[in-house]
């Protein structure tokens, strides 16, 4: 994918190399940060950029005032964010007899992620409250609903970077000020470990003011709170971005912004082919099929058997879940026989296809 005139060295992202400062250009992601502390001494690196929509593990005043180009894949995950949630929706509704017709949902934060989200949640005619008032403030074809807006809503998605100071601050955006209502049947948390605060999610599950959590971002990440996997209904390793469709879209993103610093060549990709799972011939319901296109159960089951670790153990087994487990692909990369299409209507508004 790089081109050939490019040397590329691999390196473990939990130790920067030693002659980093050799390099002319740094590829990282979210388990490796670049700050003052970690980089001190930049050298002859003039480009650093991040396979990820989120830049919080990246210093990016002190990066750019070492005359550094900061570059990263924003987007490159939307459409694979959005079927986790559409998943963790559609197998809520089913197992805890709630329509899709009941639902009402608060999309907090509408960038490249919460816009996907609100496509594929609306093909489904849930009703959406879309929450952003930072994209209101610069952009002027978008209008933010009220946060009160968010308290006519049972089902709340977050889809926003970490920030702790600005105008809108997302750590904790989550919290007591939620207490009051008691109409949330499902939150979910997909964008960072820390935009809710975990002991007040667990304080409404407990108060019955929340029904469902679902969990794949954690506070104080990889080292998760063992408590939080208990009382969530799905608690997953922070995968629900991760496929192969969206790692190669990261992949050609930051690689074409390297080519435009460097001033070469950008190398062709080759496409993917579709993917056609082994499948049973039938399938008594909608969620027994699909936790055989999506990983979520299995993922949910992988971290439920590492909560009775030790802290330290805890979190390496969580970044060895993370990041070493097989990517899946994306629902529009997905071919499955007709019937099953037939039978789960559902399946073609998730983007699947026949065979």
């Amino acid at each position: 994918m790089m081109p050939e005139s490019v040397q590329v060295d691999l390196f473990d992202p939990k130790k920067i190399p030693d002659n980093v400062t050799e390099y002319d250009a740094l590829f990282v992601n979210t388990t490796t940060p670049l700050n003052e502390q970690t980089l001190p001494e930049p050298g002859n690196i003039t480009f650093i950029a991040t396979g990820s929509s989120g830049t919080d593990h990246l210093d990016l005043e002190y990066l750019k005032s070492q005359g550094i180009t900061v570059a990263d894949s924003t987007g490159c995950n939307a459409v694979t964010v959005a079927e986790y949630v559409a998943t963790v929706m559609l197998v809520i509704s089913e197992t805890s007899n709630i329509t899709t017709k009941d639902l009402k949902a608060g999309i907090v934060g509408v960038g490249a992620v919460g816009s996907e989200v609100f496509k594929l949640l609306s093909g489904f005619s849930i009703p959406c409250v879309l929450y952003d008032p930072p994209r209101a403030e610069r952009d002027p074809d978008f209008s933010s609903s009220y946060f009160a807006e968010l308290r006519e809503c049972n089902l709340i998605t977050f889809h926003t970077p970490l920030t702790v100071s600005g105008q809108y601050p997302t750590r904790h955006l989550f919290n007591e000020s939620w207490l009051n209502n008691t109409n949330y049947q499902l939150l979910i948390n997909s964008s960072r470990g820390g935009v809710i605060d975990e002991k007040v999610a667990l304080k409404m599950l407990e108060e019955n003011k929340l029904k469902q959590l679902i969990i794949d971002t954690w506070e104080n990440e990889p080292a998760f709170n063992p408590a939080v996997v208990e009382a969530a209904r799905f608690a997953t390793p922070h995968i629900a971005g991760y496929s192969i469709q969206s790692k190669r879209r990261a992949s050609r993103m930051i690689i074409n912004q390297f080519c435009e610093h460097a001033g070469i060549e950008i190398a062709e990709l080759e496409s993917s082919s579709a993917y056609q799972p082994k499948l049973k011939d039938s399938y008594n319901s909608l969620t027994g099929l699909l936790m055989e296109l999506h990983p979520l159960g299995w993922f949910d089951q992988k971290i439920r058997d590492l909560k009775t670790l030790g802290k330290k153990e805890r979190a390496e087994s969580f970044s060895l879940l993370r990041s070493e487990s097989p990517l899946r692909h994306e629902y529009s990369n997905i071919r499955v026989p007709s019937q099953h299409l037939d039978k789960f209507p559902e399946l073609e508004k998730l983007g699947i296809k026949a065979i």
